[in-house]
């Protein structure tokens, strides 16, 4: 609408102009003046200069509105792209709707797969505790021995708490297996490694090492605590003996000591016990001897 206002506007004033002109000429014409150029001069001149200046005046008015036409366009412009930008997105309602027997489906198959990671959670369990487990006594074996070692080691390396190492050897084994055979053998195990369990403490730690020799770690006891505790041991052992009915079997054991020190590793401290052990062995057996 604007921009035909100005059109309009333009095209007047020019008019305006030119009818200025030639109403000027008109008149010189009239009065023969066409041969006094100075004369022609000055009848045109009041009529020229006012249509000059009106046609100016109205060049810039037209100017004028087609910048504030501009002006508005562009700010017309400008407001909708930032209506579109900070509009908010409204994304379409999500249906959550669902069926009655999907939900219970899916419920079903969430109550199965969490009564699967039970049972395989717990036969991982046991598989765990059968691996650490010696068969034959039903103690701890010698893997779960070497995993209780090291962390008591590292325990002990922390806290310098006292920490001490046993390793028993049961006396003339092999003789008890040629004599009485090795079902009797397998039985006096199963005995004396039940003997060596029931004496210890919570914190304590026995395991079949081998054969018929036991390991046994003892936190919190020194040298002279931990030997006092495998003699008493001992004795009960020698004092129970073995029966096979009406057949008496005697049953020692011998056992060797040794307390960690400053600057130890396992590997040191289990080779002093095991002297301690050779000693008590040639000592007599059914004895027991400190490093």
């Amino acid at each position: 609408m604007e921009t035909k206002w100005v059109r309009f506007l333009e095209m007047s004033v020019h008019a305006i102009a030119l009818v200025s002109v030639w109403r000027s000429a008109s008149a010189m014409m009239t009065h023969n003046a066409m041969s006094e150029p100075l004369g022609l001069l000055q009848a045109i001149e009041p009529f020229v200069i006012p249509a000059t200046v009106l046609a100016v005046m109205g060049s810039i008015a037209a100017t004028q509105i087609r910048l504030r036409g501009r002006r508005k366009l562009r700010k017309a412009l400008s407001e909708e792209k930032v209506v579109k930008i900070t509009s908010p997105i409204v994304a379409p309602p999500l249906s959550v709707e669902w069926p009655e027997q999907l939900v219970m489906e899916l419920r079903n198959q969430v109550a199965q797969l969490s009564a699967e990671r039970e049972r395989l959670n717990n036969l991982l369990q046991e598989k765990s505790f059968s691996l650490r487990q010696d068969p034959l006594t039903g103690i701890s074996n010698r893997l779960a021995y070497e995993e209780q070692f090291q962390q008591e080691f590292h325990r002990w390396q922390r806290f310098s708490n006292p920490l001490t190492f046993a390793i028993w050897d049961i006396d003339h084994f092999k003789q008890i297996n040629d004599t009485y055979g090795h079902a009797i053998g397998d039985e006096v195990l199963r005995k004396i490694a039940a003997q060596l369990n029931s004496r210890l403490r919570s914190t304590d730690f026995v395991a079949r090492y081998g054969g018929e020799e036991f390991a046994m770690l003892l936190p919190g006891a020194d040298a002279h605590a931990a030997l006092e505790l495998a003699d008493q041991i001992r004795r009960s052992i020698a004092e129970a003996g073995f029966s096979n009915g009406e057949m008496q079997i005697p049953v020692t054991i011998s056992c060797g000591v040794s307390s960690f020190k400053p600057g130890d590793t396992p590997q040191s401290v289990f080779s002093r016990a095991d002297q301690a052990l050779y000693r008590a062995k040639n000592a007599g057996r059914n004895c027991c001897s400190v490093a």
